[in-house]
């Protein structure tokens, strides 16, 4: 949690007269149970899972008001939506952007978003086992621009098969992706 939302925490605590350190012990109890959840699941629902993810807090934390659940809400939706963070397990997500010439794209350039103490990291992978930052900014236009970005979402084991063509030095088309030979 931002010091800002500590320090609004415990200016809420102090003005209802509540000890500041047990309050903010119990917010982040309660945002431990909402990253907690099973989540995997939502994202096929028409609403993207909000009323269904809503009624697991409630059940998981029946002490919580509705005005607590909703902000838990708000916060679970804007880290899965906006950040790309699905629970209080942080993996990483992987981007390639293709290059070469004909039919079959070939992946020229790999990045990764993490997270860091609490951070988001943007990388782009160097060499072998070299990650820099991301200093161009192509995962966060890939969010802010999604139309206009060079990058494709990829999954954990593509990110792996890239890293293997950066060791051996040799870049081809995905095995998902190369045609029949």
């Amino acid at each position: 949690m931002p010091l800002a939302d500590e320090n609004a925490v415990a200016d809420l605590a102090r003005t209802h007269s509540v000890d500041p350190d047990a309050l903010l012990a119990g917010v982040y109890d309660a945002i431990a149970a909402s990253d907690d959840l099973t989540i995997s699941d939502l994202s096929t629902y028409s609403d993207g899972g909000a009323s269904t993810y809503k009624s697991r807090l409630a059940a998981a934390r029946p002490n919580l008001s509705s005005a607590a659940i909703d902000a838990l809400a708000s916060r679970w939706f804007f880290r899965l939506r906006w950040l790309g963070i699905e629970s209080g397990i942080d993996a990483p997500r992987y981007f390639v952007r293709y290059g070469g010439e004909g039919a079959t794209p070939i992946p020229v350039a790999l990045y990764r978003r993490r997270t860091a103490e609490g951070a988001i990291v943007d990388e782009v992978l160097k060499d072998v086992g070299e990650w820099r930052p991301d200093t161009r900014r192509q995962i966060h236009n890939f969010f802010a621009f999604s139309l206009e970005s060079d990058l494709e979402e990829v999954t954990a084991a593509a990110a792996a098969e890239f890293e293997e063509m950066v060791r051996a030095r040799e870049y081809v088309p995905f095995r998902s992706t190369a045609a029949p030979r």
